[in-house]
């Protein structure tokens, strides 16, 4: 039987203590993982942390992956400033090496879609926003990672087999598809059937349990999830995007020994 191969696998910068970001990366590091995965939130922080990050990557620091939040889709439509704040955000994040951006398809979030709208009306709105993100993010050497997300928390896109749809209607390399396994648990019938059909459309893994909290908390099949990612052939990275049971200093390292365990 082949040898699956060694995952590269991140946490998101809140789960990890420390109150820098390079305290941040030595435990992450202790802990077993190989990246921090960045928050931005829908105001100016983010940018304001240039400086901090890029000395952050002087010193050895692995950030891959952003997680956006809190810029809605109707403010960009509406406005430039919008737009240019989106914009922006991706060049920060070129700037400090990142490769990926993940953007949740949620109400409140960065592509909410507005209610009452026609599922046509929805898809060509989420569409071309992503076009918009996408067309900047190709400029910029990034990727934009289309999350789907379960059908409590937005629309209209909650399987991966629809976020390949967008992806494939806006028609560009940078737009990919982000697999949230918390969210892949409440609506897909065959998860890791779902990852292996959308293997060529992955640019990410968000990683939870099936019940929101880390890897080893609930009853994914982590094994049979990356075995489809490895038949997938995927090679990007998976990042914990979750809450934890118990103390950082625990829960994570069991987590990803877990993980190191089901995947290789």
């Amino acid at each position: 039987m082949a040898v699956m191969p060694q995952w590269k696998i991140a946490c998101q910068e809140q789960l990890l203590p420390g109150a820098s970001i390079e305290e941040k990366w030595e435990f992450a590091q202790s802990a077993g993982f190989d990246g921090i995965e960045l928050r931005a939130r829908g105001d100016e922080a983010f940018e304001a942390r240039l400086g901090a990050l890029k000395r952050a990557v002087g010193h050895g620091v692995v950030m891959p992956s952003v997680c956006l939040d809190g810029i809605p889709l109707g403010d960009v439509d509406r406005g430039a400033d919008a737009l240019r704040q989106v914009s922006s955000r991706l060049g920060v994040i070129a700037a400090m090496g990142g490769e990926v951006v993940v953007a949740p398809v949620s109400d409140g979030r960065l592509l909410p879609v507005p209610c009452p709208r026609s599922s046509t009306e929805d898809y060509e709105t989420l569409s071309d926003g992503l076009r918009r993100l996408a067309e900047r993010a190709a400029r910029e050497g990034v990727t934009i990672c289309l999350q789907p997300v379960n059908r409590y928390e937005g629309r209209p896109v909650n399987t991966l087999d629809q976020a390949a749809d967008v992806c494939r209607a806006v028609g560009l390399p940078s737009a990919r598809v982000a697999a949230g396994t918390f969210h892949m648990n409440v609506e897909e019938a065959d998860p890791a059937g779902a990852l292996l059909a959308a293997g060529p459309w992955l640019g990410h893994v968000e990683l939870a349990d099936s019940n929101g909290l880390e890897p080893g908390a609930g009853h994914v099949d982590w094994w049979a999830a990356f075995a489809a990612l490895d038949a997938a052939g995927y090679q990007g990275w998976a990042g914990f995007a979750c809450s934890l049971s118990g103390p950082a200093e625990s829960a994570l390292p069991a987590a990803v020994s877990l993980l190191r365990q089901a995947g290789g």
